[in-house]
């Protein structure tokens, strides 16, 4: 089985020694490289282009942050996955990323089956966002937008995420730990809300909208 060769860059060691330690039981993914800020590891990259699939970045770091590192890698090593593994959950944090090209946004109170499913879905070319930051994604495109008679619930938000992922009932119901029903009466509830007639509006919506899923 190939391994997914992964490369950690976060300034506090003691994160990386964490994520390593964590990342031991899981054979199929390599911790290959580990970096101290967005210098080291832009300059890894130069020097091992082919030998990361994911690069594991925190966004705060010294010389270069997580964000401009994230841009470089994206033009000059578009192979390579970013997963961003921060503490910032603002607005602004969350935006940058995603628009510097982050394939992933997870937080660091994230469990290690989360960060698990996180590296496996970025390694297979999707996106994978925590859940709360889907919902600050929802919740800012919605107050831009200024939408009327839009109140939904955080729970609808989270179902409205998963739906615009592509997800399944019985999918989104895993990842939100309910039950594939209670997503179908989500779903029904934020098409009323939201005068959409299909799944389809659903996710036309979400991208008219720049939300990236």
């Amino acid at each position: 089985m190939e391994k997914i060769k992964l490369l950690l860059a976060d300034d506090h060691s003691i994160i990386r020694d964490g994520i390593k330690a964590m990342l031991k039981n899981y054979a199929e993914i390599k911790v290959v490289a580990e970096v101290s800020s967005g210098n080291e590891l832009v300059e890894y990259l130069n020097n091992n282009p082919t030998s990361i699939d994911i690069v594991l970045t925190d966004i705060s770091m010294p010389d270069m942050n997580g964000i401009e590192a994230t841009k470089i890698i994206v033009e000059k090593f578009p192979q390579i996955k970013v997963l961003a593994l921060t503490m910032h959950l603002e607005d602004a944090y969350i935006t940058n990323m995603i628009k510097a090209g982050a394939h992933g946004y997870i937080l660091k109170n994230s469990n290690i089956n989360e960060l698990i499913l996180a590296i496996k879905t970025v390694y297979n070319s999707q996106k994978y966002y925590a859940n709360e930051v889907s919902v600050s994604l929802i919740n800012n495109m919605m107050n831009k937008e200024q939408l009327p008679n839009t109140e939904l619930s955080t729970r609808e938000i989270e179902v409205l995420s998963c739906i615009a992922d592509g997800n399944t009932n019985k999918e989104a119901g895993e990842k939100l730990f309910i039950s594939p029903r209670t997503v179908e009466t989500h779903r029904r509830n934020l098409m009323d809300k939201l005068n959409l007639k299909n799944t389809a509006e659903i996710v036309r919506y979400a991208l008219k909208n720049k939300l990236s899923f």
